[in-house]
């Protein structure tokens, strides 16, 4: 691979593989819907030795027009990368309609990644899959759990399929990789474990479930690290899990973190109920990519967690 074309360039996980990318001296286009005036300083920054391209995923068949006038040459190793993902307000809303433009989206993306003559496409999924597969096999009359995020994952499973199915037809390389859950600093959404630590900063109150579900956390680092292995030595028609190889339970996680971060607070496990899916610990193996292209996370979660921390003093102050 000599060139990558990144969509998402401007979120959390897409900023920071973009800036992986040029580390390994490869030529980055990347694309987003924003302009860069108005991204966060710190993902400007990890932007800016790439081409930026403002390109909006509702135009993405214009790509082809659109790098012709800014004068960039796809070449005969690049490799198309697809994280761009939205709902109607959020990532993982509820609006159906919102949240299945992105299938079409994504498969115009794997058409006009064909067409300029990308070797490889890459798509880029979800943990929640993992929770949906159970979720959709549940009789509803008996079973009453709720998950939060099955209309987002849903549509992300379609995508999959249409892209195998398209990507074959077509006659270009195409892999699916889902990741873990991924931490690191300069991360906008409102997960669990970054709100905790957060608690934990400000002496809130810590009220938990009884956390006994299993659950895994990869370095937005380590994630980087993953997505550019698949890309040079994954196999085409394979699905990839990018982690940390060593998930725990939840409990685990907080516990760990309260250790490194003591609050005057008591940890209250148990106060509030646990009303999802329950997944495996093996859901969460990457012997797979392991084994296709010797993938070796290289942060432990304290690590994750100390870098994080200082991250959240420094922005608070």
């Amino acid at each position: 691979m000599k060139k990558a074309i990144v969509t998402g360039s401007t979120g959390f996980i897409g900023s920071n593989f973009v800036e992986y990318l040029i580390s390994r001296d490869i030529e980055v286009l990347s694309l987003g819907r924003k302009t860069l005036d108005k991204v966060s300083f710190i993902r400007q920054q990890k932007l800016k030795s790439s081409n930026y391209l403002q390109l909006d995923m509702s135009e993405i068949f214009h790509l082809d027009l659109a790098i012709k006038k800014i004068n960039w040459d796809v070449g005969n190793e690049c490799v198309f990368f697809n994280l761009a993902w939205g709902g109607e307000k959020s990532l993982s809303d509820l609006n159906i309609t919102a949240q299945l433009k992105n299938v079409e989206w994504s498969v115009t993306a794997l058409e006009v990644a064909k067409k300029i003559g990308c070797s490889r496409f890459i798509q880029i999924g979800t943990m929640e899959e993992a929770f949906t597969n159970i979720y959709l096999e549940l009789d509803h009359h008996k079973n009453k759990q709720h998950n939060r995020h099955v209309i987002y994952s849903v549509a992300k499973m379609a995508a999959k399929n249409a892209l195998k199915l398209k990507a074959e037809s077509l006659g270009i390389d195409f892999i699916y990789v889902f990741h873990s859950h991924v931490m690191g600093p300069d991360d906008d959404k409102d997960s669990f474990l970054q709100v905790t630590l957060q608690k934990l900063i400000c002496g809130d109150e810590l009220i938990f479930s009884n956390g006994e579900q299993y659950f895994d956390v990869v370095s937005v680092s380590d994630c980087s690290l993953g997505y550019y292995l698949i890309s040079i030595k994954g196999e085409p028609g394979n699905e990839y899990w990018v982690g940390s190889g060593a998930p725990r339970r939840l409990r685990d996680y907080v516990e760990t973190m309260y250790r490194l971060y003591p609050s005057s607070q008591d940890m209250q496990f148990g106060t509030l109920n646990y009303n999802d899916v329950v997944l495996e610990k093996e859901v969460f193996s990457i012997s797979v990519l392991v084994e296709h292209t010797g993938y070796q996370p290289l942060m432990t979660f304290e690590q994750i967690v100390r870098k994080l921390y200082h991250h959240l003093i420094a922005t608070k102050s």
